[in-house]
């Protein structure tokens, strides 16, 4: 573990890498215990998919076309099905041309009796270039739902509020549930109904969502929500590993689920702390490559018995001038002060992060609560760039009289 903000009993596991070698590190420790897989992979498009404040995001191309595609994700699969347990699910979302032969390979691996559906997901309404073209306009995604069994699997059933005005012909009572939901989402009178966050609408096209990151290829949370809840239990483990801007994380735990994601990208990395770790109710735990979680830790002490404490606040300028910078450069999204504790783990007691998809760095980190050990102490910094990189420097305190100062450095 690299580093924990926020409360780390519940908080999800981050870990930027490759997550071919990722999920082979999990196996030891999880392997037929993950409750719930969400895939969003590549689609092979052979677009480059840009990031916030300029850059590529990732480039989604292979050698080969689709046939690289299969290459990549088979491997990957066979992970996925190693490490879900006897009742879980795999949801794997697609387009329209790499759908079929994703799912027949999701059929060698996993064998066609444990396809459950094809959902189908309309992105929302046409506008703009999409209009224009001289075809029939694509307006869906396709999720493959499949299971380990497909005899015993979880799936709480998901019911979608009756439109405002319903009644039934005839007259009669109506479920107060709701409508049960099928197979296509985001194209029923009930679905259509839906507003605001609660909307089945893709985040790209919902102009003035809060959701919205500024990852290219964001999902929204309500589309993984209908996953989640339908497909996991609180408590359950969630795993994404194409996770990207965080979602099926936020999601997850929102509603009490412990979760993993991985990305080897540096815009999803710079992405899903700024979302999480900004956040005091989710926190967030980042994690090296081939480490095992291990959910349901207090937060790590960091504070030897008969060692007092002081309190400072740190404002962002002040941390700025601490890494030996003059104003807060573009590059810079986040400031962290906090502690190691006895594993070396750093611990954050206070961030700052530009607000997503964009905004001022400012703000103050504090008050924050220094170690003492004969009347010296020390806080770490940590400065977060858009690229993933992590820069950090100590800040060495003296506390004389009952005051406590900051040492310069030799």
């Amino acid at each position: 573990m690299l580093e924990a903000f926020g409360p780390r009993r519940t908080a999800p596991w981050f870990c930027r890498a490759d997550n071919l070698p990722a999920m082979a590190g999990l196996l030891g420790d999880w392997a037929g215990r993950v409750d719930l897989v969400y895939l969003d992979p590549p689609f092979g498009t052979g677009r480059t998919f840009p990031k916030a404040g300029g850059g590529p995001a990732y480039r989604d191309r292979f050698a080969g076309g689709i046939a690289g595609l299969l290459s990549m994700l088979e491997p990957r699969l066979r992970l996925v099905a190693e490490l879900l347990a006897p009742t879980g699910s795999l949801y794997v979302h697609l387009d329209a041309i790499a759908v079929h032969p994703v799912k027949l390979l999701l059929d060698e691996i996993f064998g066609p009796a444990c396809f459950q559906r094809e959902i189908v997901w309309r992105i929302g309404w046409i506008s703009g270039f999409k209009s224009a073209q001289r075809n029939w306009v694509r307006n869906h995604d396709t999720i493959l739902f499949y299971t380990k069994d497909p005899r015993r699997f979880t799936f709480n059933k998901i019911y979608v509020p009756h439109r405002p005005g319903y009644r039934r012909r005839g007259g009669g009572r109506t479920n107060a549930r709701g409508v049960p939901a099928g197979d296509v989402w985001n194209a029923g009178p009930e679905d259509l109904a839906l507003s605001g966050s609660a909307s089945l609408d893709s985040i790209q096209i919902k102009s003035l969502s809060r959701e919205k990151t500024g990852f290219a290829t964001q999902k929204n949370e309500s589309l993984l929500e209908r996953i989640v809840r339908a497909s996991s239990n609180e408590g359950d483990l969630v795993l994404d590993p194409f996770c990207g801007s965080g979602t099926t994380l936020a999601v997850a735990a929102r509603l009490g689920r412990r979760a993993i994601g991985i990305d080897d990208a540096s815009a999803a990395a710079d992405v899903v702390r700024r979302r999480l770790a900004a956040d005091p109710s989710c926190g967030l735990v980042v994690a090296a490559a081939g480490e095992t979680p291990a959910f349901g830790e207090d937060r790590p002490r960091v504070r030897a018995a008969g060692v007092g404490s002081s309190t400072v606040r740190l404002s962002v300028t002040a941390a700025r001038r601490a890494a030996g910078e003059g104003p807060v450069p573009a590059r810079w999204t986040g400031i962290a002060a906090g502690v190691r504790d006895r594993r070396g783990v750093f611990v954050a007691r206070a961030a700052a992060f530009r607000p997503l998809p964009d905004g001022p760095l400012d703000g103050r980190l504090g008050p924050l609560a220094v170690p003492i050990r004969d009347g010296r102490g020390a806080i770490e910094v940590r400065v977060y760039e858009r690229d993933g990189a992590v820069s950090a420097r100590t800040l060495r305190f003296e506390r004389r009289d009952g005051v406590l100062r900051r040492l310069r450095d030799r």
